[in-house]
C-alpha cells in the first residue's frame, strides 16, 4: 500500500484520512518536509540493531517513516517484512490514528492492542482517577479563562474562552495551564513512553502566540528525572497502564501557579522525532527509544 494513500490531496493542502487533520501547503511545510526528509534518509542509511527473533504483524498497517515508532523499531531490531501473518506472529502492533477503536485485540502479545480510547475526555478522566485532581471543568460555571477543544486526536483546535458558556457536543473544557517560561515561550513536555516508562523527554518550546499550534521554535532532550519527581513518574506509569498504552507519547504541562503536572493529551501514533530537534539529536533519541523498546520486548517475549 502506497504511503500516498494515507492522504487526500488537493491544491490547497493534504488531509489525513484517519484523523481528518488538514495540512495546508505553505513555505513552513516545505521546510518541515526538508527537515523530516533529512532525518528519514539518515535513519534509513544507519545500520539497525541486531534483528530480534520476534515476528511482528501490523494492524491495520505499519508505521510510516514520519512516525516515531518507525525509527524506534529499526533500532529495536524489529526489521522484517512490512506485513506478517497475524496468526503466526509473536507480536501484533496495533497502529491507527483513530481516536476510538471498536474492536478487541486478538490472542497473543500486542502493542497497544487494548488502547481503544484516547479521546480528550477519557484522558482527562483517567488523569483525575490516577492523580487525584482535575484537568476538566464546567464551562457554565467557569470564572477564569479556560480551554475549549475537540475530542479527536491530532486536530490542534484548542482556543481560550473568557466567559461561561454551555457545553457543545464533541467539545471538552479544561483548565488553562500556565506553562509560560521566563523567555516568553510556553513549554511542553513530550514524553515518549514504553510500557509506562519514559526513556527521555522532549522539551518543546514555542511562542505564546502559537501555544496551541503544531509548531516548535526549540526542542531539547532531557532525562525524566530532570523534569519529574519520583512520585510523579510513578503516577505517570500508572496512568499509562490505566490507558492500556504500551507505546505512545504523552503531552504533559507543569502549571506555574500550583506547581502540578497535567497530562493533557495521549498519542499512540506520535510523529517524530520533533522537527526542530537537530538531526544528530533525532538519531540519538530514536536509538535510546529503540533500545528501551527492545529491552521491554525481550523481557516480555524472550
Amino acid at each position: 500500500m502506497s504511503v500516498f494513500s494515507d492522504f487526500d490531496w488537493s491544491w490547497r493542502g493534504v488531509r489525513v484520512r484517519e484523523t481528518g487533520a488538514v495540512i495546508a501547503f505553505n513555505p513552513g511545510l516545505a521546510w518541515d518536509v526538508i527537515r523530516g526528509g533529512h532525518y528519514i534518509i539518515r535513519e534509513s542509511l544507519r545500520k539497525p540493531a541486531a534483528k530480534l527473533s520476534i515476528i511482528p504483524a501490523f494492524d491495520p498497517r505499519p508505521p510510516r517513516p514520519w512516525y516515531l515508532l518507525w525509527g524506534a523499531m529499526r533500532q529495536a531490531g524489529l526489521t522484517g517484512p512490512a506485513y506478517a501473518d497475524k496468526a503466526g506472529a509473536d507480536l501484533t502492533i496495533h497502529f491507527s490514528d483513530q481516536t476510538t477503536i471498536d474492536r478487541k485485540a486478538g490472542p497473543g502479545m500486542t502493542l497497544n492492542g487494548s488502547c481503544l480510547d484516547i479521546s480528550k475526555s477519557h484522558v482527562a478522566k483517567t488523569f483525575q482517577d490516577i492523580f487525584g485532581y482535575s484537568l476538566s471543568l464546567d464551562p457554565e460555571r467557569a470564572k477564569h479563562p479556560y480551554l475549549e477543544k475537540g475530542e479527536a486526536n491530532g486536530i490542534h483546535d484548542a482556543s481560550i474562552r473568557d466567559t461561561p458558556q454551555a457545553r457543545a457536543p464533541g467539545r471538552v473544557y479544561q483548565k488553562l495551564i500556565d506553562n509560560r517560561t521566563a523567555d516568553g515561550t510556553v513549554l511542553d513536555y513530550r514524553c515518549p513512553t514504553v510500557f509506562g516508562d519514559i526513556p527521555l523527554v522532549f522539551l518543546k518550546e514555542r511562542p505564546i502566540s502559537k501555544r496551541f499550534a503544531n509548531f516548535n521554535s526549540r526542542v531539547r532532550i532531557a532525562a525524566p528525572s530532570e523534569c519529574f519527581s519520583s512520585e510523579e513518574l510513578t503516577k505517570i506509569k500508572a496512568f499509562c497502564h490505566a490507558m492500556r498504552l504500551d507505546w505512545g507519547g504523552l503531552d504533559i504541562l507543569r502549571d506555574a501557579i500550583d506547581g502540578r503536572i497535567y497530562i493533557v493529551d495521549v498519542n499512540k501514533t506520535d510523529m517524530g522525532p520533533p522537527l526542530a530537534l537537530p538531526v544528530k539529536a533525532k538519531l540519538s533519541a530514536v536509538k535510546t527509544l529503540g533500545q528501551a523498546l527492545r529491552d521491554a520486548l525481550v523481557q516480555r517475549l524472550l
